[in-house]
């Protein structure tokens, strides 16, 4: 049972839009994973069982589903994109925010991550030199696993803000070709380091925000994902379409949203 959830949290993993976390708490599991993590040396046995079945079934969603990702982007950019962030739009509503605090978060997490996306959007990022190529895949898996542990921010999302997610979706599906078994090990290498020092900080840090400044914390996630939301919107336009294609994107867009919101409301009730 925990491999399947593994997989439905796998599959949050690799779609814009969609928090693995929150779909970790729709299945009763987020608040024992951020133990099994904070404890770890308390029960070493068990919190490896628990860990291990999780990420297991984590890996296996993210490879299958990896090609069918790559395959959609590549034949229905636009469509794709707009269902993604229609995902991401339906998700909106569920974060409040009601002081001028709160607002001013809001207001200045989306300046300062919409300028730095425009900095980057729509750039594939390469490195030709080994160890900047390590620091930078090191960076990049550190900013995901604040996105694994934080409900509500889409890991996918940040990743394409940040100029990764094409590079990394596209390894995922080639892990099998051995012809680019040494690339994709130069980058899932320093990828997977820092996604778990990430993990291993952010989990502890988390636990402390939620409990004294969860307010805060909630502006700033929505800071994030309206930012998230045009600079995808952004990226999705500035390429050549039909009207059909917008006509049958926008419907995409609509259906993401009622989608989540679906999502969401099974996962309050």
């Amino acid at each position: 049972m925990l491999i399947i959830k593994g997989i439905i949290i796998g599959i949050g993993k690799i779609i814009p839009g969609v928090s693995g976390s929150m779909l970790a708490i729709s299945m009763g599991i987020y608040q024992k994973l951020i133990d099994s993590i904070n404890n770890f040396f308390k029960d070493i046995k068990n919190n490896s069982i628990f860990l291990i079945k999780v990420i297991i079934g984590t890996l296996i969603s993210i490879i299958f589903f990896s090609n069918v990702i790559v395959y959609l982007l590549n034949k229905y950019y636009l469509i794709t994109m707009f269902f993604f962030i229609g995902l991401i739009i339906g998700s909106l509503n569920d974060i409040k925010i009601n002081t001028k605090n709160n607002y001013l978060i809001t207001i200045l997490t989306f300046t300062i991550t919409t300028t730095l996306g425009f900095v980057s959007i729509d750039n594939n990022i390469v490195i030709e030199d080994s160890m900047l190529n390590f620091i930078y895949y090191l960076f990049v898996g550190f900013i995901d696993a604040i996105t694994m542990v934080v409900p509500g921010i889409s890991g996918t999302a940040t990743l394409m803000m940040i100029g990764a997610y094409d590079t990394l979706i596209k390894t995922y599906s080639s892990l099998f070709n051995f012809d680019l078994l040494i690339y994709n090990f130069e980058i899932l290498f320093p990828f997977f380091i820092g996604v778990g020092i990430g993990v291993i900080l952010t989990a502890k840090l988390i636990n402390y925000l939620f409990k004294n400044y969860k307010n805060n914390t909630y502006s700033a996630i929505l800071g994030f994902s309206i930012s998230t939301v045009v600079l995808m919107f952004t990226r999705s336009i500035n390429t050549s379409f039909k009207y059909t294609t917008l006509f049958l994107a926008i419907i995409s867009l609509i259906v993401g949203i009622l989608l989540i919101k679906k999502i969401n409301q099974h996962i309050n009730d």
